[in-house]
């Protein structure tokens, strides 16, 4: 069953990316060509019933005029409401029309002429969608011509000569509709694409360069963008994005450009200095529509930063400003890390991995440990991880990352120690969202134990409940792997996002991990019904409960007092380095069952 499962999932991935439009296409745009392809091929075939005297099936062939005509207003009059998968319908609906006229036309010395409307279906497909979709289309549409054909003695060259001209188009008009996804402007804002705003940045700053005049740079995000189309259709979303492409532009000052970024990204490039971009932020915000906010990463260019820097140090600031609150805008300040800098510190070794240790309640003995990364300055000092792992996820940095912690994390783990006739230790590592949409996440976790020789159970794979998709299949793919191979799964920070109750119960999860800010409400005197009730929770789906940021003796009786099996926190050590957590272990191994450490040291 799980293999069937597997394969239905592979399936459905296939199908979405054959139904997938091309990104520069909006759904009103499609909805427009189409409702003007009806209209003409319905033209056409008027002219052909009142102009053809010796034409067969003259009644039948004029319905199908009709028929386009009405499928056109109706297409129109529906036009909010159609959702972009649809318009396959219409293609391949046009096409069948096309082959079945062709056949009732009977042939003759018309009838190549007649199989030339082929061409504006597929034309339409191939400017609408992705490579297979197109791929499918113009097979199609040269299989039912041929069918059509072929039993009115049409000649095999004809039957060729029409097929070949069915490909070359769909061919030509992909390649030039790729093509003019780079002439710089976005189809559907008719703002500057991503290409022409870079190059407008550039500019800017060489002309900084001779004059002095300042130069900002903000990248703005809409926040929850795909909750609107999730609820209100993709033409709503479309519709949006060109609205606050009007407004937001007529709000500029001279001078300046808007661009789109992408997606549901934009992009300002000012001729002024940042206090002046904040007050236009401002302006943007207040033009928003009331249940729409957008954050911003805002960089003041300096006299030496080069483009692709900008950028850079623009993305990684809305990264952080949507993880410290939407609708938030935040400043890059020079000296920040970048991915770029990230990635060449990992390469330099100066990323290191830590772990905290994880206790049991009951016997007061480590069982595992969380990996933590930790980037060390030259020179010592460490830079905190909420100013780099913004960075790192924007860019995919993150990728490498996590490879690097988890072949860390298994080495080290092999080589711990444990007490005679207790359970060797687990190491859990953080899985990212961009790790978990790889389709080999899974595939490289398997290859990291086996490079380490670790046993799969002793591995815990932590992932933030935000990111428990069930709904992607390469996202589940991944999790009912990891658990096939006997790695644990924990859902981290639970309680802090808004995963459903049933899709934990459906996910292959072993551990929940309470919060600290759950934890942190315990104190004498105070009930914690909220951590209680995750506690709760967690046994109810028959789930191991591990609590994160215990700090006091009272938090871990209280926890333990509640059926909370293991818990890690200040309370027993911080983040150790793989040398000092080594030597505790050799500690612990040697001596009785450790007493806890007492309160958490100032920090």
């Amino acid at each position: 069953m799980p293999l069937l499962t597997t394969h239905l999932r592979r399936a459905a991935e296939v199908v979405r990316r054959v139904l997938a439009p091309r990104d520069a296409v909006s759904a009103v745009l499609m909805n427009r060509a189409t409702t003007g392809l009806l209209l003409v091929g319905a033209t056409t075939t008027a002219v052909g019933v009142v102009l053809r005297d010796d034409l067969p099936h003259r009644a039948a062939v004029a319905l199908f005029a009709v028929g386009a005509v009405v499928a056109a207003v109706v297409l129109h009059a529906l036009r909010r409401l159609v959702p972009v998968w649809a318009y396959h319908l219409t293609q391949l609906g046009s096409s069948a029309a096309i082959a079945t006229g062709v056949h009732l036309y009977g042939g003759g010395e018309h009838a190549i002429a007649d199989a030339s409307l082929m061409v504006l279906p597929v034309a339409s497909s191939a400017f609408y969608f992705s490579g297979p979709g197109v791929a499918v289309h113009a097979a199609v549409s040269a299989l039912s011509l041929v069918a059509a054909l072929a039993p009115l003695g049409t000649s095999p060259a004809d039957l060729f000569t029409t097929t070949v001209v069915i490909t070359v188009t769909a061919v030509l008009v992909r390649g030039l509709a790729r093509a003019a996804e780079s002439t710089g402007t976005d189809p559907l804002t008719r703002l500057a694409d991503r290409t022409s705003t870079t190059t407008r940045l550039q500019r800017s700053m060489e002309q900084s360069r001779r004059t002095a005049d300042p130069v900002t740079f903000v990248v703005l995000g809409l926040d929850a963008f795909t909750a609107v189309n999730d609820i209100r259709g993709h033409a709503a979303g479309d519709a949006l994005l060109r609205s606050l492409a009007t407004t937001w532009g007529a709000a500029l000052p001279s001078g300046s450009l808007l661009g789109r970024w992408g997606g549901d990204e934009f992009a300002l490039v000012l001729r002024s200095h940042a206090d002046t971009a904040w007050e236009l932020l401002d302006v943007l915000r207040a033009r928003c529509p009331d249940d729409l906010s957008f954050s911003a990463g805002v960089v003041s260019v300096e006299v030496d930063d080069d483009v692709e820097a900008v950028v850079d140090h623009a993305e990684g600031s809305l990264a952080v400003a949507k993880r410290e609150r939407r609708g938030s805008s935040h400043l890059w300040v020079p000296g920040t890390p970048t991915s770029r800098s990230f990635l060449a510190a990992l390469e330099a070794g100066e990323v290191e991995v830590h772990y905290q240790p994880v206790v049991s309640l009951a016997a007061g003995r480590t069982t595992g440990a969380e990996a933590l990364v930790r980037w060390r300055r030259p020179g010592g000092g460490f830079v905190p991880p909420s100013d780099f792992l913004p960075h790192a996820e924007t860019s995919g940095a993150v990728v490498d990352l996590g490879r690097f912690v988890l072949r860390r994390a298994c080495a080290d783990a092999a080589a711990w120690p444990h007490p005679a006739g207790a359970e060797p230790l687990t190491v859990a590592v953080n899985a990212s969202g961009t790790e978990l949409a790889h389709q080999d996440y899974a595939a490289w976790v398997v290859s990291a134990l086996h490079a380490a020789d670790l046993p799969g159970h002793r591995l815990v794979v932590e992932v933030v409940e935000g990111l428990l998709d069930e709904d992607s299949p390469v996202v589940a793919d991944n999790l009912h792997a990891l658990r096939a191979a006997g790695v644990r799964l924990a859902v981290d920070d639970f309680g802090t996002g808004w995963s459903s109750l049933a899709r934990l119960g459906r996910l292959p999860l072993d551990v929940l991990k309470v919060d600290r800010s759950f934890v942190s409400t315990v104190a004498p005197g105070s009930d914690a019904a909220l951590c209680a009730g995750v506690v709760a929770l967690a046994q109810a789906l028959d789930m191991s409960v591990v609590a994160e940021g215990v700090e006091t003796e009272h938090q871990a009786a209280w926890l333990r007092e509640r059926g909370c099996q293991e818990a890690q926190g200040w309370l027993w050590a911080p983040a150790l380095p793989t040398a000092d957590f080594a030597e505790r272990l050799l500690r612990e191994v040697c001596a009785p069952a450790p007493r806890p450490a007492g309160p958490a040291p100032s920090r």
